[in-house]
């Protein structure tokens, strides 16, 4: 049992505590300035001259939205449904022209983002226990998020400035108390809060979604802050289906880009055809039977605007028909049956039916495929009937020349058209085939194309070890 002296003493001690702490919250409360000494915090200067000077606008070439629907997981459960009531003096602008992309600007005063604050993301009013009535106040260049501090013998309303580091994070900067700024502390429940607060603000915008009424959800890629109003740019990507005929497109003189859905069966085929002007582009074959490689990896050797697989070949790599590359030949020619895809040393470039116009050894081709069968002939007259092969469906690539001269590449990747389906369909389009030459299929089909206007990517399911390459 402790003595009458022992509790004299712990009376004696506690009443001297909170004679000191009394003593010290009267006189921080009679001279201010005294808090941050005895929070330990080092002032570093004026608010004011910490601030970076007001961001450029951000803009949308859009129109005007009357709402947007803003999704915000876990913190809202549901979609939020934001009008422009919700953004004070604030607008939501729009661009879906562009197929297969959306772009949002949503634009917000600080009174209205606060509102939306305590409407639903703390509709029970106060943080914790030791912080309530939080409140943001926009500045240029980021923010400070203001809330009352309980000390233990008082609150005191304290901020914390967040700075813009990139596009779509913030820094923690420094401790705010009236119009001065005081150093991060490295540690304690202020350094705590800080690293919290910079956490969710960073939480937050990765996790900012706007769907409707554009197409597909649009993620936060730009924030500008300003005084007084917060901007937003969000952008969506997604899947535009396809036509199932683009028509032509130019991606660049000389060549153009065309996809269409052939019809086979109950299902379809996406064919992919490029039309391409010898008057403006160079022709060329690559071969290396010892080095075998897929169309994209000679894509990404030869850094062509083109490439495309080439005739048949044996396991060995080696071409089993006539092959010309560099004026170097390989192979042994074929016969009369088959066609032929050739270059001569001035540039002429010519698809051939080899019945109609043979190979001679003397005309000098610097470039030369040589492949079958010829899937129309020439004068555009269809030349393989069904009863030519099993009808069996498999990738498909041919070389063709239209009636002015232009070389078509075609390329059915999916697989589900035979021989003489291709056939049909060249000789019945309106593409003005002439002739149209079959080159090696199955895996070995790919195509790899580099425009400045669009990208194609089909690569060969296995190495090959001859290409056709078409250059700038």
């Amino acid at each position: 049992m402790p003595s009458r002296r022992n509790i004299k003493l712990v009376l004696s001690s506690t009443l001297a505590c909170l004679t000191c702490a009394g003593l010290a919250l009267l006189a921080v409360n009679a001279a201010p300035r005294l808090l941050p000494a005895l929070l330990g915090l080092t002032r570093v200067g004026p608010l004011e001259g910490a601030l970076p000077p007001d961001p450029a606008p951000l803009t949308c070439t859009g129109s005007p939205l009357d709402h947007a629907e803003l999704l915000l997981p876990p913190h809202l459960p549901d979609p939020l449904n934001l009008t422009l009531a919700d953004l004070g003096n604030g607008e939501i602008t729009g661009d879906g022209t562009t197929p297969g992309a959306s772009t949002y600007l949503l634009a917000l005063d600080e009174p209205a983002l606060n509102d939306l604050l305590r409407r639903h993301f703390l509709p029970e009013g106060d943080i914790s226990d030791r912080y309530r009535d939080p409140w943001i106040d926009l500045q240029p260049g980021g923010l400070i998020i203001y809330a009352e501090v309980n000390l233990g013998l008082r609150w005191q309303r304290m901020g914390l400035l967040l700075l813009q580091e990139t596009e779509t994070s913030l820094s923690p900067s420094r401790l705010v108390l009236g119009d001065e700024l005081y150093a991060l502390p490295d540690e304690g429940f202020l350094a705590r809060a800080a690293s919290r607060a910079t956490a969710t603000s960073e939480q937050t915008l990765a996790a900012l979604t706007l769907v409707g009424p554009l197409p597909g959800e649009a993620r936060v890629s730009q924030t500008r802050f300003h005084a007084d109003r917060l901007e937003i740019l969000a952008q969506a990507t997604y899947a535009v289906p396809l036509p199932p005929d683009t028509g032509w497109r130019s991606l660049e003189p000389g060549v153009e880009l065309r996809e269409m859905d052939v019809a086979t069966g109950s299902v379809s085929e996406r064919v992919v055809i490029l039309r391409l002007d010898p008057g403006k582009l160079r022709f060329r074959v690559r071969y290396e039977p010892a080095s075998p490689r897929s169309v994209s990896a000679w894509a990404d050797e030869l850094q062509a605007l083109l490439v495309v697989n080439a005739g048949y070949f044996d396991p060995e790599g080696e071409a089993t028909a006539l092959l010309i590359s560099g004026e170097r030949a390989a192979g042994v020619p074929l016969g009369d049956f088959a066609g032929m895809f050739a270059v001569t040393t001035n540039g002429q470039v010519s698809v051939r039916w080899l019945r109609e116009w043979p190979y001679d050894p003397e005309e000098g081709l610097a470039e030369a495929v040589q492949s079958f069968p010829v899937l129309v002939k020439p004068g555009g007259v269809m030349g393989f009937p069904a009863d030519a092969d099993d009808g069996s469906p498999s990738r498909r690539t041919v070389l063709a020349q239209d009636n002015d001269g232009r070389i078509l590449v075609v390329v059915a990747p999916r697989g589900y058209l035979s021989l003489h389906d291709l056939a049909v369909f060249l000789a019945g389009s309106d593409l003005g085939i002439d002739i149209a030459l079959n080159l090696d299929g199955g895996s070995s089909t790919g195509l790899w194309l580099n425009s400045d206007g669009a990208g194609v990517e089909i690569d060969s399911m296995t190495p090959i070890p001859a290409v056709i390459v078409v250059e700038k």
